[in-house]
């Protein structure tokens, strides 16, 4: 019984040995917690953004909902004066509205930033001054640069912004940074939370041994910069280095690796050190995407205008339900793509047609007959509102997601004229208590606007993504269609909301008069009479364009085709469509030498003669010079009418339009 009885005691004491859990002394702890405070920066409401219904914010903590400021990290002081944290707690470059940084003590007074004294984003530390704050000798935390494994530690800091709290763990192990190995981690399984990092991890006796930097995503083995590495700079220094992976949206397989390095000279006010190094970064994205841009752009060494997917393009015209986009794909080919579409029918007649492409919102907005094209493109929050109201954006309060109606007024709007001289109005949107901004860009339509959107962090919309977006502006490929209403209101439209027009289009007019149209489309003018074709503000004209090679050799954007029709659910529903082909080049792939073959070979169906497809009577014809060997080009013309065997009646109508159609 006795030993049972020791055998238990021993259980006890041996239990109670391993699960006690390390403290720190009372006047320890009041050092260290008069030394250690949260980094905070100014808390945004947006007055602009509309909401489906008023925000719930008594879902918020209560504490989160009434702090004025946003805890966003830690920092300490030691006792020589100067305060530290992690680099990354403060923006040292990238827009961003968080422009005052703050050190919060536990009594709930604020005091801010001034100027950087120290900072390195590789070894990420930063050092800076607090001139409102009173320092007095004796306070501060000291150093020990000889941290030793195996013995307690505590991680202190502003764990989930809840406050400065302290936790204890063990100094596990040291480990190289990744890179070169320029120094060691010291790695500790003492809790760390979001807002721990630029804390201090200390030891038992209260001094600093590393700051914290770093959570690990897999177990609970954290890290901290040694104290001593904030030594292995040089003095009053910055330093910089990124490494910067940059790829364009739409070409998958290539990026470019480059280093953003720079020093710079301290002390400095921190606003103007942020001003300096943004515009730094932005200079080296910028210098990044022209090197790329360069290389890929239709011209470019790496281009589709270089490529062997290049007699396609210059081939073949399209005439895509939802606009296409230029891409390069995995495999390094250049083609022509979409992604499926959903549609949302507006009131008074109007549509979104939208989908998620390389990471925008893509969408084409019919206008709904209550508001002019005009009004349309002179009102970019209209537009943006028709968007969020057929694809819900949403913003998490609490527990409950609500949805945004509208983004207000722009903050910022310009203009971008893409390489084939289209101009597209771009225009960004402020979303502060995010921290993000959204940028779309916008081309005008005869029936209303195609655009895109990206919403981000404002560092990233304003450095790189209203780059990326002009790239892919560039590779938008489309026709353009509309009824005769519509174009009248597009050709109306002054330059300021269109921009002047791209070249292609100074080929293009469309004029009607008493049910008569006249229309003069790159290489075809047709002057239809009532009697052939009866035009009226409801016939539908789409203008076909295609790739083609300039003089000096550049790619370029033609009109190559056109096409009038009426509706389908009337009963005189009439068709005629006409396009031009260019001889295919020696390196044209076999298909395309056989469709060409077939064309001025006038080959079924391309023979003149009528045929039933569907419901509906066809006749195809192809017009070449004389010796049609020695062609350079064919025309062909597209005839359809309503039900089939219709046969004499297309031979008739297809004799009449031909008979109102010149080629130059």
């Amino acid at each position: 019984m006795k030993k049972k009885l020791s055998l238990i005691l021993m259980c006890l004491f041996i239990s109670s040995t391993i699960f006690a859990q390390a403290v720190l002394p009372n006047d320890v702890l009041l050092k260290v917690r008069s030394s250690v405070f949260e980094v905070v920066v100014d808390k945004y409401e947006d007055t602009t953004i509309s909401y489906e219904k008023k925000l719930p914010m008594e879902r918020i903590p209560f504490a989160i909902r009434n702090d004025k400021y946003t805890p966003i990290g830690t920092a300490f002081l030691l006792e020589d004066g100067t305060f530290y944290s992690a680099a990354h707690v403060i923006t040292l470059y990238g827009d961003s509205y968080k422009t005052d940084y703050y050190l919060r003590d536990a009594d709930g007074n604020t005091y801010p930033i001034d100027e950087i004294t120290s900072f390195s984003n590789t070894r990420d530390y930063i050092s800076f001054t607090v001139p409102d704050y009173e320092f007095e000798e004796g306070m501060g935390l000291k150093i020990n640069e000889k941290a030793k494994m195996n013995t307690n530690v505590f991680s202190v800091g502003n764990a989930l912004g809840e406050g400065i709290i302290i936790r204890n763990g063990i100094l596990t192990s040291r480990t190289y940074e990744m890179e070169a190995g320029e120094w060691q981690w010291l790695r500790f399984s003492a809790a760390a939370s979001p807002g721990n990092s630029g804390g201090p991890l200390i030891n038992e006796e209260g001094e600093v041994i590393g700051i914290i930097t770093m959570k690990s995503e897999n177990e609970n083995l954290n890290y901290a910069l040694p104290i001593a590495e904030t030594k292995n700079d040089p003095e009053n220094t910055g330093i910089i280095k990124s490494s910067v992976y940059y790829r364009l949206p739409n070409v998958t397989n290539e990026k470019e690796l480059d280093d953003f390095k720079t020093q710079i000279k301290l002390p400095m006010k921190y606003k103007e050190l942020h001003s300096q190094l943004t515009s730094e970064y932005k200079e080296f994205i910028k210098k990044t995407f022209d090197k790329m841009k360069e290389e890929y752009g239709p011209n470019g060494k790496g281009g589709y205008g270089n490529s062997r997917n290049w007699p396609d393009f210059a081939f073949y015209s399209y005439s895509p339900s939802f606009p296409y986009t230029v891409y390069k794909d995995d495999s390094g080919d250049w083609d022509l793509g979409n992604n499926n579409t959903k549609s949302y029918a507006l009131k008074d007649n109007g549509n979104v047609y939208y989908t998620s492409m390389m990471n925008y919102f893509v969408a084409v907005i019919e206008k709904p007959d209550s508001i002019s094209l005009k009004e349309l493109l002179s009102s970019p929050k209209t537009y943006m509102d028709y968007c969020l109201e057929a694809y819900k954006l949403q913003r998490n309060v609490g527990s409950e997601q609500i949805a945004l109606t509208s983004f207000g007024e722009p903050c910022k709007q310009e203009s971008y004229t893409d390489y084939f001289g289209r101009t597209w109005q771009v225009t960004y949107y402020d979303v502060k208590f995010a921290d993000a901004m959204l940028v779309c860009y916008a081309l005008p339509t005869p029936t209303g606007v195609y655009l895109m959107y990206m919403l981000d962090s404002i560092s990233e919309v304003l450095a790189s993504h209203y780059l990326d977006m002009q790239y892919v502006a560039d590779s938008y490929y489309s026709d353009m269609f509309g009824k005769v209403k519509n174009w009248k209101e597009y050709f109306e439209l002054p330059e300021s909301l269109v921009g002047k027009r791209p070249a292609f289009m100074n080929d293009l007019i469309i004029e009607t008069k008493d049910n008569n149209l006249n229309l003069k489309a790159g290489p075809f003018q047709v002057s239809l009479t009532e009697d052939v074709f009866k035009t009226d503000d409801e016939t539908k004209i789409d203008i076909i364009t295609g790739f083609n090679k300039d003089s000096k050799g550049n790619v370029a954007l033609e009109i190559k085709g056109f096409t009038v029709y009426n509706s389908t659910k009337t009963e005189d529903y009439k068709y005629f469509s006409f396009r031009k082909f260019y001889k295919p080049t020696e390196d044209a792939k076999k298909q395309i030498t056989q469709n060409w073959e077939q064309f001025i070979n006038k080959v079924s169906p391309y023979n003149g003669e009528p045929y039933n497809s569907d419901q509906y009577t066809y006749l195809d014809s192809v017009f070449v010079q004389e010796n049609a060997e020695e062609s350079d080009f064919a025309y062909i013309m597209f005839n359809e009418l309503k039900n089939q065997n219709r046969f004499e009646e297309i031979k008739e109508f297809s004799e009449k339009v031909r008979g109102c159609t010149k080629f130059n």
